[in-house]
């Protein structure tokens, strides 16, 4: 995409191996037949055969000379999907910039023929997470003044990517459906271990959420969309040096959605029944277990499947999460996903590798 010549030779690398996205993304590479190394402090779980693994600190740039110029000089790829959480903005957005730097300065160091890194954004960019926003988010809309670590990453790749020959793009998701096991932010694990566990005690299935929540219009990111608008934006021309929005092709209420939701686990639906699942759920592991072993199930641990801290934040947004797909449908992608299709294959997904019965 840069312009160089990389033939058929592509070698990714993919930091935050061991998050959703990037579990999934490095999949479906090794499948078509890439060399994928991934980073991340812990291998993913499932293992990925044949992926590369560097339990590697981004933050630390001496360590990502030596490890990458060891695994992956050949890279042509960076999909970078990590994230090192901090409770300041302002420290995580020039801690996660810097790990940025360090994972490509590295490479380039190394002289990998590096044609394209690809950014892995979210709706934050619009300041979704921070209360009502202009919706449908367009690409272009003005950046919110609250610090975030995406200005600070595409700033960085944008003005490097200049001075270096390859290219960037960036993709916006919103709340991603999908599997995973451990990733602290997957909202079909909330989804599956909540009704599994509102069946186990009889139903019915009530929305723990708030009633603004309840009413508001949403929206979700199938992650096989994500990886295929992924694979799409890293060997396509139109993709380089532009960011584009990622969500499912229809926009859903939680109130239309719950009854499906609890039809799929044959329990009765209920109303808003608020509650915050990180205190009502917090002695729930013991039911769990006894589940895992009523129906053989693979993972005692409730924590694994679903980050209930996470689930309060979800399911209190009491304000429209909308983003435009304009932009990218205008530019050659035209993959489909619906948001009910969507959380029911990855729950399908949950219960055919028995984390759910």
């Amino acid at each position: 995409m840069s312009g160089r010549d990389i033939g058929t030779r592509r070698t990714a690398v993919i930091a935050g191996v061991s998050g959703i996205v990037g579990r999934a993304v490095a999949g479906r590479l090794l499948a078509e037949g890439w060399k994928v190394v991934g980073l991340s402090r812990r291998a993913p779980d499932p293992g990925l055969p044949g992926l590369v693994h560097l339990p590697l600190d981004l933050a630390d740039p001496e360590a990502c000379r030596v490890a990458l110029a060891a695994a992956a000089a050949d890279a042509t790829h960076v999909v970078y999907a990590g994230r090192a959480p901090d409770p300041d903005p302002a420290t995580e957005a020039v801690l996660n910039t810097a790990m940025l730097a360090n994972t490509v300065e590295a490479l380039e160091a190394a002289r990998a023929p590096l044609a394209h890194v690809l950014l892995v954004q979210g709706t934050k960019w619009y300041g979704s997470q921070l209360g009502p926003f202009k919706t449908p988010a367009e690409e272009d809309d003005p950046r919110v003044s609250v610090p975030n670590f995406y200005y600070g990453q595409q700033d960085w790749a944008e003005a490097r990517a200049r001075e270096s020959g390859w290219s960037w793009t960036g993709l916006r998701p919103h709340i991603l459906a999908g599997f995973s096991l451990g990733y602290p932010h997957n909202a079909v694990g909330v989804l599956a271990a909540y009704a599994t566990l509102a069946k186990a005690r009889g139903g019915p299935l009530t929305f723990p959420g708030t009633p603004e929540c309840f009413e508001t219009v949403s929206q979700i990111t199938d992650t096989r969309l994500l990886v295929d608008a992924m694979l799409w934006a890293m060997t396509t021309p139109q993709a380089a040096g532009e960011a584009f929005n990622v969500v499912d092709a229809d926009y859903f209420r939680w109130r239309d959605l719950w009854p499906r939701l609890a039809g799929y686990f044959g329990v009765e639906p209920g109303g808003v029944a608020t509650e915050t699942l990180a205190e009502t759920q917090r002695d729930s592991g013991r039911l769990w277990r006894s589940l895992v072993r009523e129906h053989g199930l693979v993972e005692p641990d409730l924590g694994r499947i679903a980050n209930w801290a996470y689930g309060d934040f979800m399911l209190r947004i009491g304000w429209d999460d909308m983003s435009s797909t304009l932009k990218i449908r205008r530019a050659g992608f035209d993959r489909v996903y619906g948001s009910w299709e969507s959380i029911a294959d990855a729950l399908t997904e949950y219960r055919r590798r028995r984390v759910i019965p």
